[in-house]
Formats: structure tokens, C-alpha cells, sequence
């Protein structure tokens, strides 16, 4: 816990002492165990020559895999079954790109005619051509006629939909073994590439999400999971031409294209003519083959039958909202961006029933429908690589995105692009970015945070972005940059996925009813970094000088001289550092202005320049003494009731030794709450009636004035039930997006950045005596981006001005701080994780007792929690037609006024399950002004013959700002 230092202290020899410890002997300093931006996989090494077939570690044989009561191949076997087909054909080749949270490996199996040396070289040039120049290569006959278009299948992402996996695997053996000769000559003309079981744990665990608790169906874009990284990253190198994802389970045969919203960085021009054309193809085929048990879809009830109808799901003709390619989060939906036409492919048998007959049918339809593209593919290979070509040449040209009319038709069409789509495009269809021509990330004193900047250019660097660095001073679009800002052209192959991640995205809550997951997810406004747009995609190039960037690494430095030093915690790297300093036993002082000070003896030094270097700190001479209201911080030990997103934003910031906390550990005493030092509530908290030991222990803690943060509405409920009254109101359910908000000068908060994400978001209206409001919603023009619903008492209008995130002190002396925002979001707004660790270190603060009031002891009724993410447990089979939100949201109706303490004030859905994992602690700042305080005074013996007089204020947390 943290010790206040106190003013007035008058020690012969010893002040210094008081504020910095001595040091003990280090190791080196090393990062948390979770990094913030996911590095490229370095098991991926693209073959010389093919084939290359080594031998595939063999796994253990595990009885208990889901995959065998599915009737499906349990991930034990497909290793053998690989290693044999290698034995017997030369066309199959097989490598190792990744490894799943649980250590399994993730297989990239490429299907080909044989290649020599040069031959795998020059088609290595070719891809590399059509990206970095495609002008040339759309003017390369011989790269024309002699490039072997790729194509990618990608099974099993979800790990409980297992039959993609099955069905590819069938799919290269007949491959391997045909001795058709058009296989052989699609093979001469195309490499095939499978990822078989993108998400291996999933599937021997039989549960949807990876092994560490995320969906990595909607990690496309931060990084959580190695298992959609690995894909992120083979997508620049496959680059393909079309990708097949393949799911389950929607009842009957569904394939995409979407209905609206469509992504507004897309070609749309280039992408729906060729998705939506191979739709109708595998609709005919699978209808076709009548696989006896398949089911159809019945147009004129939009349900589902056993009757053949001739029809499956086709979204964008048959459902019209609910199932958009708005946010990059998917794996196709990502892809696309490489220059691919891509379709999520939902198998249609589901869990219920006789599982290794349904399994049976879904290996059925998805081997036709894996041939159907192929065909596809085979025939339109030379339309295929023009649309991925002209992709990005209109990118690297800068050309403004190209509006499809409402009433297109047919004849407006080039010759040969498929026009049936031309029917359904309508108003409702239309969305186009405005590209700008640049964005700049500046880095000195017109940045937030120079470490949160560097990592958001590292981030856009693995996803394969250009980036520049300025080499001198420049002024752009009126504003001067330092030398050393990031610059990031907008007239670049991958413009699409660049403006896709940093702009700030649209307000779509008036153009469409709902939506199937996030609607906003912008880099710019939640990774911490201040993020500037430049003019428009039309204007010249800028004559200042630039360097390509290939990393960005954090860079700090450590000032010469004698003295304190000092530095401001803003970013997540800062905070790291506090914890690792803070772990090593160096003495840490934060004044009430944020600012962190440090000894600047040779030993501490030697840390500080350690830090330095591997946080990117900037600690500076400071001068002075620690001011009055300074507060010595020490290291936090925190238990969490979360889910992933929660614990890794906790790791992420630096936190160590992090305790799971559930209502069934608690109950049983498993959990000690005696050894934490501060518990955070992020899904909120649950007991049945048969759990009342776990109230018993809660009680307790809170009783012992121990600290709490948490979030959204289970960390409101949680805050009313055990320590104070707060109420709490959400937003429309399913709304999600990012949301400017206000930050007092005083405030916890201070120094965060300037929006938040919230799925829902949350406020609270009228706070009570002693709650202090620590951020608001802005009170004009408080969303940016995103899809927010209006009902009444839940809307827009119903946020702006309200708090987003209070503090309070409560009877026994527990401090809470909860936020409103969403800041754990599957791991993805990075610039809120900064803000969790100044509630926790503000929270963690010495307790101060005020005079307690009478507070009931909370019941054993269900405190209701609510649930903003979609669950990595085994979930329920999605409907024909699915619904708007992957996860259930807090009820529409907002809450009402408390009464007194032990009831939450508001009535969320079940919470999700939470994950183990670990942790350590970053610092916060301090509060605002006290309304209330008394002097106190101590004095104490004299010590070696010297006397000291100790006087300090002790503030009370009761404040208004």
C-alpha cells in the first residue's frame, strides 16, 4: 500500500531515507509478460522450393479431446495424417507458423505442382510486384499468364465448429492422390494454401475461444491472441486472391457477402461483384448434391427447411441487417484488405442431436463448397489478380474512394464483371471513405504520451503498414512537427487497412437498425497517442524530408547531474516502469500533480538507465523536495473478477502475482482475500444463497477498508452492494463505440486521453454527497463513432455531461474508483490501460476512517453483472438469422434511484466466466481538493539523541471539484 509523506517533516539525516530506500542488487529489468503489440510470428518461414514436408511432431493422444463425441478428427491425429500424405505426393507441403496458448501447433499447408529453387523465387518477386508496384505488374505479361494465383482456406478458428478442419484435410488428400489432369493443371496455375486448425485448443477443449480466453474471431486487429495473429501475419505473405473462413453453426448453409453496413475502406466496386457471384455458385452446387440431412433456406418465411428449396443464406440478398463487414475484427473481413475477395462460410448443423451424423453432413457441404471456390477461382484467376492489382494501385495513387450509385445496373459494368449484385444494390449499400492524405504521429511536446506513440506505429508496422519517419522539422497542413514524427502517406498499397485502424470512423446510429459486433474500434483515439489527419487524398505530396521506419522502439534517457529526478506517467511503457522499479525496491514518490519522483544516488541509477532503455522513461532532473500531499507508492497485489480483457490490461501495465477471484473460490476459501491488496471488479460479482461464505469474506475485506476499482455496470452494482451507494445507467444494449470525454485538471484521470470506448457505456446521474466525479461525458458532440441506439432514458443524449468514472471513500475507509467506459475491451483500447493504473494506485492509497454510518450487510441475492463480451466458453448455436450483439448486454431499462446500501442499483445480464492469470502495479494520480480535513499532530521519542516533531494533514476522500 501506499504511505503519504507528510509536510513538515523535520528528521536530522533521515528525510532522505524516508522518501528513497535503499536499493538491493538487480537483474536486468525485463517488460511484463504479455506485450502490447503482438510480434510477427517468427516461425513462419516461407518455403525456398516445393515441396518442403518435415516431419510433424506427433501429439500425445489426448482421450478427452472434443473433437471425438463430435465423430470429427481429434487434433492428435492430424499431424500422422499429414506426415503420411507427404510420404506419398509431391504436391503437399507442410510447416509449423505458430503455436497455440497452449503450446499446440498451428499448420500452414500449401498445395502445389512441384517449384525449384527459381522457380519459388520468381514467384516471390511477382507477389512482391503486384503489391509494391502494381502499375508494373498489371503491365507484366509474363507475371500475367505464368504468377500462380493463390488461394486460402482457413478452418477451425472457432475451435468448437470443427468441421472446416475435416473437410480441408479430405479436400488435400484428393488433391494429392487425383490423377485428374485438370487438377494437375489448377495446380500448375495456383498454390492452395490451408490453415487446417487455426485455433487447436479450442477444438480438443470443444470450446469456441483460444485457451487464454478470447474469441480470436474479433482479435483482427489488436493482437491478443497468437492465433489470429498468425493469420494477420500470413496474410501479407499469402497475400491471396481469395480466402475461405470456415464456421459454424447458423441451421442452414449461410455465405457471405454482407448486407450494411459495409466497411467504408473496401473497393466495394472491386470486392462484391466476385463474393457475391461465388455465393451463387456454392448455393448451386450444395443444392445440387441434395446431401441427404443438409437443410435450405425457405425465402418466402426467411426460416429454415428440410425441403430442398434450392436456396441457402446469402446475406447480403436474404438478410439485410444484423450481418455486416463493418469492423476488421474478422478474419475475412481482415484479408480483404490484402487485395482479396473473402466469404465467411457458417456450416449449418449445430451441437444438438446425433453429433457425429450432423458432423458427417457439415464435412459433406464443406467439401463442396471448398470445391465450388476453387473452381471459381480456376476460372476467374485473371480477374481475380487484375481486382487485386487495381486494389492497390488505386491505394498507392491516392485515388478518392469510388461510389457505387444507388440504382447501378448492369450495362454500367466493365465486360465480364459479374453483375447479378446489381440487383440488391441499393441507398441503403453505400459507404466510402474520405482518405486523407496523410496521418501524422507527432513525438515530442506536442504528443500525449511518446511511448504510447511508438507503440501505435509498431502496431501499424505488423500489420504491414508504411510508415516514415520526418528527418527534419516540418509545417504540415499548418501545424509544425518536430524531426523524428511519424508519417504515415495515405498513397500506399494498403491504404484500405492504414485508414481502417487510424481514422476515427462514423456515427452510423441513424443508418442501420442493428449491428452484429463493434461499430468503432479507431487506433487513434484508443491507443493513447495523439494522431493528427493531413489534408486530403487529392493533395500533393509534402516536400519534407522522410525515412522509412522498420521499427520503433522506446527510447528514454536518464539526465546527467545530481538531484532528484523525475518523470510523468502517460503511457503504458511509463507505467510498466513503475512497477519494475517498484519490484527492484526503488523508492517511488508521486506528487498530487501526477509527477513520479526518484533518487538519483549511483545505485538508483543504474535501474533508472535499465528502465530507460527498455520502457522508453524519460526521468529528469526535478529539483526539490516532495511537496506536500507526495504519497510514497509500493507494489499492489491485486485480485480480479474479470474476464480476459481484464486481466491482460492489468498484466499489460505491469501488475504481477494477479489472483483470480470468483464467487465459487471465495465460497470455498480457496481464495485468501487477506493476501490481496486491492480487489478489481471488471464482470462483476455473483453469489448463490448457497455461497454465502463468499459474501461473509467480501464483507470483511470491504469492512477492513481495503481499496476497489472496477468497471462498467458489475463494478457499479459491486461498489453499491459493498461500500457505498452509486447508481448506475447504461446505454441502449448492444451500443458500443468511443465517446469524447472531459477530464478535470485535478482529477485521478489526469493526463488521459481524450475519448473512450464503451460497450455499453455507462454514467452515473446525480452523484451523492462525497462521490467525486473524476470524468464526464462531454456535453456537446459526445459520440464519435460507432452504432448507439436512441431508447428512451439510454440514449446519446441521456450520457452527454453525465460522470463516465466517480471515486468514493466509503464508512469503513474503502476507497472505489469505477469507471463507466469499457477501458479492458478485449484488450483493445491500450490508451485506457494507463488510466486503470492510476485508479488502482489512487485507490490503493493509505484509507482514511470517517465516521461510519449504519450499512446493512448485503444479501446473498445474485448480484447481477453484466457481460459486454462474447464469451470463450462453449456457446449456443446461432440462429438462421443471427442477432445483432455476440454477447448479452445490461438490460434496456435504465436504472433506478438506490435506496441504501447492500442491493446493486442495477440489473445487468450473467457475467462472464473469468480467466486465471497474473500481474503487478502502475501508479495514479491524486484527487482533487479536500472540502473537508484536520491537522493532526505526532510527536515522536527522540532517536539518537535526536528529537522529531512529525506534522502532516491527513486529507479526508469526502471532495468536490
Amino acid at each position: 500500500m501506499q504511505r503519504r509523506i507528510l509536510a513538515g517533516t523535520v528528521v536530522c539525516g533521515f528525510a532522505a531515507t524516508t522518501v528513497f530506500a535503499a536499493l538491493p542488487a538487480s537483474a536486468a529489468m525485463v517488460p511484463p509478460s504479455l506485450s502490447v503489440v503482438r510480434p510477427v510470428s517468427p516461425l513462419i518461414d516461407m518455403p525456398t522450393s516445393y515441396p518442403v514436408q518435415p516431419e510433424l511432431k506427433v501429439f500425445p493422444d489426448l482421450p478427452e479431446d472434443a473433437s471425438i463425441a463430435r465423430g470429427v478428427r481429434p487434433y492428435d491425429q492430424i499431424a500422422p495424417f499429414l506426415n503420411t500424405l507427404m510420404d506419398t505426393s509431391d504436391r503437399v507441403s507442410a510447416q509449423v507458423v505458430g503455436t497455440s496458448a497452449q503450446g499446440r501447433d498451428i499448420y500452414l499447408v500449401t498445395v502445389t505442382t512441384p517449384e525449384t529453387t527459381r522457380q519459388t523465387a520468381q514467384q516471390s518477386d511477382w507477389r512482391d510486384l503486384v503489391k509494391a508496384d502494381p502499375t508494373a505488374a498489371a503491365a507484366d505479361a509474363t507475371l500475367q499468364s505464368e504468377y500462380k494465383v493463390p488461394m486460402w482456406f482457413n478452418g477451425n478458428i472457432h475451435g468448437n465448429e470443427w468441421e472446416g478442419t475435416d473437410a480441408t484435410l479430405n479436400y488435400i488428400e484428393d488433391l494429392a492422390t487425383s490423377s485428374d489432369p485438370a487438377t494437375t493443371e489448377m495446380l500448375d496455375d495456383h498454390r492452395v494454401y490451408f490453415t487446417v486448425t487455426n485455433n487447436p485448443d479450442g477444438r480438443a477443449l470443444g470450446q469456441r475461444g483460444t485457451a487464454n480466453g478470447y474469441d480470436p474471431n474479433r482479435d483482427f486487429i489488436t493482437g491478443a491472441t497468437a492465433e489470429a495473429s498468425i493469420v494477420r501475419d500470413l496474410a501479407s505473405v499469402i497475400q491471396p486472391t481469395y480466402f475461405i473462413d470456415l464456421h459454424g453453426y447458423t441451421d442452414v448453409l449461410q455465405v457471405e457477402p454482407c448486407g450494411p453496413p459495409h466497411g467504408e475502406n473496401y473497393e466495394y466496386d472491386l470486392f462484391v461483384p466476385h463474393a457475391y457471384a461465388t455465393a451463387l455458385e456454392i448455393e448451386d452446387a450444395v443444392t445440387a448434391a441434395n446431401i441427404p440431412g443438409n437443410t435450405y433456406y425457405d425465402p418466402a418465411t426467411a426460416g429454415v427447411t428440410e425441403t430442398n428449396t434450392g436456396f441457402i443464406n446469402i446475406p447480403y440478398r436474404d438478410q439485410r441487417s444484423g450481418w455486416d463487414d463493418w469492423p476488421p475484427i474478422f478474419a475475412p473481413q481482415y484479408v480483404a484488405y490484402q487485395g482479396a475477395i473473402t466469404n465467411t462460410v457458417e456450416l449449418p448443423l449445430g451441437r444438438s442431436g446425433d453429433q457425429p451424423a450432423r458432423a458427417k453432413v457439415n464435412i459433406e457441404v464443406a467439401e463442396v463448397v471448398i470445391d465450388t471456390v476453387v473452381d471459381y477461382v480456376d476460372e476467374h484467376s485473371d480477374a481475380l489478380l487484375d481486382n487485386q492489382i487495381e486494389i492497390f494501385r488505386r491505394g498507392e495513387a491516392g485515388e478518392p474512394s469510388r461510389e457505387i450509385p444507388a440504382d447501378v445496373a448492369p450495362e454500367d459494368l466493365a465486360p465480364g464483371v459479374p453483375a447479378e449484385w446489381t440487383d440488391i444494390w441499393d441507398e441503403t449499400d453505400i459507404y466510402n471513405a474520405d482518405f486523407p492524405r496523410a496521418y501524422v504521429i507527432p513525438v515530442g511536446p506536442g504528443q500525449r504520451s511518446d511511448s504510447d506513440a511508438q507503440t501505435l506505429v509498431q502496431q501499424l508496422l505488423v500489420n504491414g503498414i508504411r510508415v516514415d519517419r520526418l528527418t527534419a522539422p516540418a509545417r504540415l497542413d499548418g501545424n509544425d512537427y518536430p524531426e523524428g514524427s511519424f508519417y504515415v502517406d495515405m498513397h500506399q498499397p494498403l491504404r484500405g487497412l492504414a485508414n481502417v485502424l487510424l481514422a476515427d470512423g462514423s456515427d452510423i446510429s441513424d443508418r442501420v437498425p442493428d449491428m452484429y459486433d463493434i461499430s468503432a474500434w479507431s487506433l487513434s483515439l484508443l491507443w493513447g497517442a495523439q494522431v493528427t489527419r493531413i489534408g486530403e487524398t487529392t493533395d500533393p505530396a509534402p516536400t519534407t524530408a522522410v525515412e522509412p521506419v522498420t521499427e520503433a522502439p522506446l527510447t528514454g534517457f536518464v539526465s546527467t547531474g545530481s538531484g532528484t529526478l523525475s518523470f510523468q506517467p502517460r503511457g503504458v511503457a511509463d507505467w510498466q516502469a513503475v512497477n519494475a522499479l517498484l519490484a527492484e525496491g526503488v523508492a517511488l514518490t508521486q506528487r498530487s500533480n501526477g509527477f513520479i519522483e526518484v533518487s538519483g544516488d549511483a545505485a538508483t541509477r543504474v535501474l533508472l538507465e535499465e528502465a530507460a532503455a527498455t520502457f522508453g522513461v524519460d526521468f529528469r532532473l526535478s529539483g526539490g523536495s516532495p511537496a506536500e500531499g507526495s504519497i510514497e507508492l509500493d507494489s499492489v497485489r491485486i485480485g480480479y473478477v474479470g474476464d480476459a480483457g481484464d486481466r491482460d490490461a492489468l498484466t499489460k501495465v505491469g501488475f504481477t502475482g494477479l489472483v483470480p477471484v470468483t464467487a465459487a473460490t471465495l465460497a470455498t476459501g480457496e481464495v485468501d482475500l487477506s493476501t490481496i491488496d486491492l480487489l478489481y471488479v471488471g464482470t462483476g460479482l455473483s453469489f448463490t444463497p448457497e455461497q454465502q461464505a463468499g459474501v461473509d469474506r467480501v464483507t470483511a475485506f470491504i469492512a477492513a477498508g481495503k481499496p476497489v476499482v472496477g468497471r462498467g455496470a458489475g463494478g457499479a452494482a459491486f461498489v453499491s452492494a459493498y461500500v457505498a451507494p452509486l447508481t448506475a445507467v447504461t446505454g441502449t444494449r448492444g451500443s458500443n463505440g468511443i465517446a469524447i470525454v472531459d477530464t478535470p485538471f485535478e482529477s485521478v484521470l489526469q493526463g488521459t486521453q481524450g475519448t473512450a470506448f464503451g460497450y455499453p457505456f455507462a454514467w452515473f446521474p446525480n452523484p451523492a454527497p462525497g462521490v467525486t466525479v473524476e470524468q464526464r461525458y462531454a456535453a456537446d458532440h459526445t459520440f464519435v463513432a460507432g452504432h448507439w441506439r436512441s431508447t428512451p432514458g439510454q440514449s446519446i443524449q441521456d450520457a452527454a455531461g453525465q460522470a463516465s468514472a466517480v471515486s468514493l471513500t466509503g464508512p469503513s475507509g474503502t476507497r472505489a474508483f469505477v469507471f463507466g467506459t469499457s477501458p479492458t475491451f478485449r484488450a483493445h483500447p491500450v490508451g485506457a490501460f494507463s488510466d486503470i493504473a492510476r485508479a488502482v494506485f489512487w485507490a490503493a492509497d493509505e484509507p482514511v476512517v470517517v465516521e461510519p454510518t449504519p450499512t446493512p450487510t448485503p444479501t446473498v441475492a445474485p448480484t447481477p453483472e453484466p457481460t459486454p463480451e462474447p464469451t470463450v466458453a462453449p456457446t449456443p448455436e446461432p440462429t438462421a438469422v443471427p442477432t445483432a450483439e455476440p454477447s448479452p448486454e445490461p438490460t434496456d431499462e435504465p436504472t433506478a434511484e438506490p435506496t441504501s446500501a447492500p442491493g446493486p442499483t442495477l440489473a445487468p445480464t450473467a457475467s462472464a466466466t473469468p480467466v486465471p492469470g497474473t500481474g503487478s502495479g502502475p501508479l495514479a494520480q491524486t484527487g482533487a481538493a479536500d472540502v473537508s480535513s484536520l491537522g493532526w499532530l505526532a510527536l515522536a521519542a527522540g532517536m539518537v539523541g535526536v528529537g522529531l516533531v512529525v506534522i502532516g494533514r491527513a486529507r479526508s476522500k469526502t471532495s468536490t471539484r
